[in-house]
């Protein structure tokens, strides 16, 4: 039994990333391409980018002119990443927030924080509850590409950052995923 020849179709990124071709896929038809999911590291979109421990998950809505085009569906930091900061002496505080963006999109953020030293419960708490009612707040007020570059460019964490320094000294803050629904 013979089969189709398959044909070569170009990835490439959405807006937000520079409309950049980052891969190739192959196909017999471009109806079987759509749908599918590839996830890539910051480093392979920007070469110096200080975010190099990011993983972005994109998903192929469209073929146009032979190109394959990808929307963002959310992002996630590398395991590594995180076991590498979370020392013996501080205090590792998640969360998970959802909300519904200016645009009418539906997006999940996972905050990471991490202390300078140990704390007590009711500081972790107080940390936790801020960190919501900032992220909250923030998701209601922008649209989805303003809140993936914002995250990308590190400047969601660094406007967190300085509204949790006020409660506890922080080592790290981070998203530490994020998905579109």
């Amino acid at each position: 039994m013979a089969t189709k020849p398959k044909k070569e179709f170009s990835i490439k990124l959405p807006k937000l990333f520079g409309e950049k071709i980052i891969g190739k896929t192959l196909a017999d038809h471009q109806r079987k391409i759509i749908g599918r999911k590839f996830t890539i590291y910051a480093k392979d979109i920007w070469e110096n980018t200080p975010k190099y421990y990011y993983k972005l998950s994109f998903r192929i809505d469209s073929v146009e002119n032979g190109n394959v085009i990808a929307s963002f569906i959310g992002h996630e930091i590398s395991r590594a990443f995180i076991s590498k900061n979370v020392k013996k002496n501080s205090t590792r505080i998640d969360s998970y927030i959802k909300g519904i963006t200016k645009d009418n999109a539906t997006i999940v953020l996972k905050p990471i924080v991490i202390t300078a030293k140990r704390v007590k419960t009711s500081v972790a708490s107080a940390i936790r509850k801020e960190m919501n009612k900032f992220l909250e707040l923030y998701i209601k007020e922008n649209s989805v590409d303003k809140i993936i570059k914002d995250i990308v460019s590190d400047d969601l964490q660094k406007d967190l950052r300085k509204t949790l320094n006020v409660i506890y000294p922080l080592s790290v803050v981070e998203i530490r995923k994020s998905e579109l629904k």
